[in-house]
């Protein structure tokens, strides 16, 4: 150990400079490694670096390693959106054919819901429910224009679609409300939409209801599918279709005064028309047309439509206080 002549510390013999105060002490160990210096010709030459336009870019050290910037876990591509060459990870490569196969899984269950849903819309003639027209076997819902619910319970045919139907040759005309079916209580026309549609073609169906406000009971015999064509028959005629030519709809049904029946008010009669010609007037209560009774505006649409063009048919009324039977030469459907 020796001291230090300018500053007195107790130094390491042996040292050139002293570590206190930097006096040269002499000619002693060597602190440090000296520098060493290479030719620049012994070594190998390198392309200059490109420009560096990127932040990551500019923050390197030529001759390091390149600095990687941070990307979200299963990303593929650098944030200035960059596909590095030769990298695409393990999450995106799990993911790739699992896309494809979701995307085939979301086809098939398009289709599916699609495929469910038009057969769910055909059943009903209202757009679904298990009353649907076009659903049943038979043709019943299609020959009525409508049932309703009836004041006080029951389904209410509102009118005969066209001739030839099963619920024609049972009896039954508009008006008439439907209490039973089968033995099952009908509450409403839904229940009986039900259960009309689960009549099978050709097996009779026991039915209840009331006309006039008195019971009655029948059987439907259902036609198949394809066995009611509507209007069509009367339509293909050679002499078309009748015309009576009187202003009505289906609210001027009213009950005839005195009675427990109902007719159909007129609330016009086309001038020099059918009717107007054979005497009908305003105000006329129709309440039979050729033989049929007639208790809905449907059923009266229904029958004028279905008689023969020219022919007289006729039409009995109730007109102040008493019946009159009126006989109309029918018009023709130009």
């Amino acid at each position: 150990m020796v001291n230090c002549p300018s500053c007195g510390a107790t130094l390491v013999a042996g040292l050139r400079f002293c570590r206190m105060c930097g006096y040269r002490l002499g000619e002693g160990v060597e602190e440090y490694v000296p520098t060493q210096r290479f030719d620049a010709s012994s070594m190998p030459t390198a392309a200059a670096p490109p420009p560096a336009t990127d932040p990551f870019q500019a923050r390197q050290t030529w001759g390091a390693a390149p600095m990687q910037p941070i990307r979200p876990f299963g990303a593929t591509t650098t944030l200035d959106g960059a596909q590095p060459q030769g990298s695409t990870s393990k999450l995106a490569k799990i993911c790739r054919p699992v896309r494809g196969v979701w995307l085939w899984v979301t086809i098939i269950i398009v289709v599916l819901i699609v495929g469910g849903m038009l057969p769910l819309a055909m059943m009903s003639r209202r757009g679904g429910g298990e009353g649907g027209r076009d659903r049943v076997v038979n043709s019943i819902l299609k020959e009525a224009d409508d049932f309703v619910t009836a004041d006080g319970g029951g389904a209410m045919l509102t009118g005969l679609a066209g001739p030839g139907t099963s619920l024609e040759a049972a009896g039954l005309i508009g008006g008439d409300i439907i209490t039973n079916v089968n033995g099952k209580i009908i509450r409403d026309a839904d229940a009986l939409e039900r259960l009309l549609a689960e009549a099978k073609p050709g097996q009779p169906v026991p039915v209840t209801y009331i006309r006039d406000n008195e019971p009655r009971q029948t059987q439907i015999i259902p036609n198949g599918p394809e066995g009611f064509r509507g209007m069509e028959p009367v339509r293909l005629r050679p002499n078309g279709r009748g015309v009576l030519d009187v202003d009505f709809d289906d609210r001027d049904r009213v009950r005839v005064p005195g009675t427990n029946i109902y007719g159909i008010e007129l609330d016009g009669v086309g001038r020099n028309g059918p009717a107007d010609l054979a005497g009908l007037k305003k105000n006329d209560i129709i309440v039979e047309f050729d033989g049929k009774p007639i208790r809905t505006a449907g059923d009266l649409r229904y029958r004028a439509g279905a008689a023969e063009p020219l022919s007289t048919v006729p039409v009995v009324v109730f007109r102040e206080g008493q019946m009159v039977t009126i006989q109309v030469k029918m018009g023709r459907q130009r």
